[in-house]
């Protein structure tokens, strides 16, 4: 009997396994829509999604040095947040809505270090690397906002090869660059909130001086 079944099995007609196989797709497609609309509903939002309202298109980014390397580094990821970088102006150009315009104001970035280990020898062997920079964000009518980022990471030293941990050290600071790039542009979206409670708040204390001052 289960010699027979196997036969059975075994000699189906192919299209018996296209329908299966079409069953199956179609229950993973179920299972993916099912995820993004949980998602979504949670406020999900995929790397690279768009951190601001449509209306602000276009952040300035002013640093007291030109070129600063993190002003390059935002400038190659703001438009995967489809937002357009504007670098090294001094004012809005023209041609630019200014309420479609926000405001970074770098200063200038800082690195650190904290040793971790030591050689026998007594020379540096590991240590942390921390970068930092202070910056200020300026939204349209509102207040200018102070912000703070910090990222570090672990940085093994070998004396003995001085050009080559030269260069990784290079590469390692502009991928802390990046990073912190990525994290001011991401919160840019609760910035532009604090930045909307703040212009009510000021809308609230004129209304109030306007009916103190009604004779």
């Amino acid at each position: 009997m289960i010699s027979r079944l196997s036969q059975v099995f075994a000699s189906r007609p192919k299209w018996v396994s296209i329908v299966c196989a079409m069953i199956k797709k179609s229950k993973l497609a179920f299972i993916s829509v099912i995820v993004a609309v949980v998602l979504q509903g949670c406020g999900f939002k995929l790397r690279g999604s768009q951190a601001l309202p449509s209306y602000l298109t276009n952040v300035v980014i002013l640093s007291q040095f030109d070129y600063l390397p993190l002003s390059r580094a935002l400038d190659k990821r703001l438009p995967v947040y489809q937002l357009e970088s504007i670098v090294g102006e001094k004012t809005i150009p023209l041609g630019i809505e200014p309420t479609t315009v926000v405001i970074i104001k770098l200063q200038p970035e800082a690195l650190e270090r904290r040793l971790l280990s030591v050689f026998a020898s007594g020379q540096v062997a590991e240590y942390e690397l921390i970068y930092s920079v202070s910056y200020e964000v300026i939204f349209p009518f509102a207040e200018p906002i102070d912000a703070f980022m910090t990222v570090a990471r672990e940085y093994q030293d070998d004396p003995d090869q001085v050009l080559a941990k030269s260069r990784e050290l290079e590469l390692v600071l502009n991928e802390m660059r990046t990073e912190s790039a990525d994290r001011m542009i991401r919160l840019l979206s609760s910035q532009y909130t604090q930045a909307l409670v703040s212009i009510e708040a000021r809308k609230t204390r004129e209304a109030a001086k306007i009916k103190v001052n009604k004779p």
